[in-house]
């Protein structure tokens, strides 16, 4: 039956007979409770279950966890991710997931922004939240909307990579061949000549030190890849470090930094540790070299990121010399 109450209209059935489950739920309009009742009683008399579905009571924190066990727990820097994602979830306040809205999610946005971190920040902070939900949505555990899908990410003002001029090479070079640590020169020389990251070069194996050339595993991406190198580095990399295991067991990372400062060389905030992954791939467009080996050599998955070194090659955009209009002299 349908009855007027205070609140609107009650649909009151029991849609399989007097001993059947009763259902009982308030429309605002009689229209929506007729609906109600005639849908309700269809799927009972096909077999379906008409139930009305259970409200979701599970919190953001429940949905991450899943996450994890399922999915993020296979990740290189799985525990890392999850004590970010444990510190997003407590800056929402853990709310329940089913009442977060997409507004709710561009005022968390804001919030971070008002912070004073950078977009970069807030970008992978939302690209976080926002895989929780389409893992949950892809393995049917989430029958709702992603609130954070329809949030596109910050603009990101471009930066220049900064790299060294030959004679900032060996001045460093100078100050790295002073320092203590025995490995900071050899890694450095690593990274000068294939690109490679600092970490990538410093956990070197030496089992991956084969016929001229280097193999990087466990990279940033996952891929791994080969780069070869001159003859001189590849006998004293040989020469340096054990048969088997971490060529540098040693952390050079704070004698390179302090031997960057003795040198003078003054580099843009964040470039530091990427500077001499900039320096190989900006001489080696300056060079002549070719933008898809680079990409390559570099272990970007996407070419725009290797873009970045397009405008230092001698040949880029030299149509516009050939091709376009020539000034009137006057």
């Amino acid at each position: 039956m349908i009855r007027k109450v205070k609140t609107g209209w009650q649909v009151d059935i029991r849609p399989d007979g007097t001993f059947g489950r009763r259902i009982r739920k308030t429309f605002k309009t009689q229209g929506e409770a007729k609906r109600f009742e005639a849908v309700t009683r269809a799927k009972a008399a096909a077999g379906e279950d008409y139930r009305p579905p259970r409200r979701d009571k599970r919190r953001l924190w429940d949905l991450a966890q899943l996450w994890y066990d399922m999915h993020g727990a296979t990740l290189r820097d799985n525990r890392s991710r999850l004590g970010k994602l444990r510190q997003l979830v407590d800056l929402m306040g853990n709310p329940l997931a089913i009442s977060i809205t997409p507004a709710d999610a561009a005022r968390f946005r804001q919030k971070r922004l008002d912070q004073g971190l950078s977009p970069n920040t807030i970008n992978h902070d939302i690209s976080y939240l926002r895989a929780v939900f389409n893992f949950a949505i892809r393995m049917n555990e989430w029958q709702h909307d992603n609130p954070f899908a329809k949030l596109q990410a910050l603009r990101l003002p471009e930066r220049e990579p900064s790299f060294l001029s030959e004679d900032q090479i060996s001045r460093l070079f100078q100050e790295l061949s002073q320092s203590r640590n025995k490995h900071v020169v050899l890694i450095a020389s690593i990274c000068l000549t294939t690109g490679a990251r600092w970490s990538e070069a410093q956990t070197l194996r030496a089992e991956f030190l084969r016929e001229g050339r280097i193999t990087f595993v466990n990279t940033k991406n996952g891929r791994t890849r080969t780069v070869p190198i001159d003859q001189d580095l590849f006998q004293r990399l040989k020469d340096h470090g054990p048969e088997v295991g971490r060529v540098f067991p040693q952390d050079a990372y704070l004698a390179f930094t302090r031997a960057l400062d003795r040198s003078g060389i003054e580099l843009p905030k964040g470039q530091r540790t990427h500077v001499l992954r900039h320096t190989f791939a900006s001489h080696f467009m300056m060079n002549g070299g070719n933008l898809l080996t680079l990409q390559k050599i570099l272990g970007h998955q996407s070419i725009q990121m290797t873009m970045r070194y397009a405008h230092l090659s001698p040949d880029h955009l030299s149509e516009a010399v050939k091709f376009g209009p020539t000034a009137p002299g006057l």
